[in-house]
């Protein structure tokens, strides 16, 4: 079956402005791939150099090949959305990339991409924010919610 993602709130990404809500992207990987990751989850980032952090939320519905969701980024208000533009599963390893963006600190465009891998109910992974001339990092976690009866 074919799946759809919302990824909400920070994705373990130095966030930062191009805002507007996340629709329709598009998530490449094989069915079994995108099966295991069914389901809503919740998490956190946090920024190593930036020392941003904030809430990752998204949520895996079974039949599309889409996701919809967005980023936000921790600071400082933590309502600032950035756009997932790609997202590939394949062998429980996720990766993507976030739209290019202004970083309030510089007040210049960046691009941040992402990686993860599942193990059961938790993905947790890295992130690379590149600012003009250097790179941030920082790590990132999300945990599948229980499923309500």
């Amino acid at each position: 079956m074919r799946a759809s993602v919302v990824i909400v709130s920070s994705l373990a990404l130095a966030l930062a402005a191009c805002g507007g809500s996340q629709k329709d992207v598009a998530v490449r990987g094989d069915d079994s791939d995108l099966v295991k990751l069914a389901g809503e989850w919740e998490g956190e980032y946090q920024g190593l150099e930036s020392g941003r952090a904030g809430k990752v939320r998204f949520s895996l519905q079974l039949g599309r090949h889409t996701a919809e969701g967005e980023v936000f980024m921790g600071a400082p208000d933590g309502k600032v959305p950035l756009k997932i533009q790609f997202v590939q599963v394949a062998g429980g390893e996720l990766k993507g990339t976030i739209a290019p963006y202004t970083d309030p600190n510089c007040n210049c465009q960046v691009e941040t991409s992402f990686m993860g891998r599942l193990a059961n109910d938790t993905v947790s992974g890295r992130f690379e924010t590149k600012i003009q001339d250097r790179t941030q990092t920082g790590s990132w976690r999300v945990t599948r919610k229980a499923a309500a009866n």
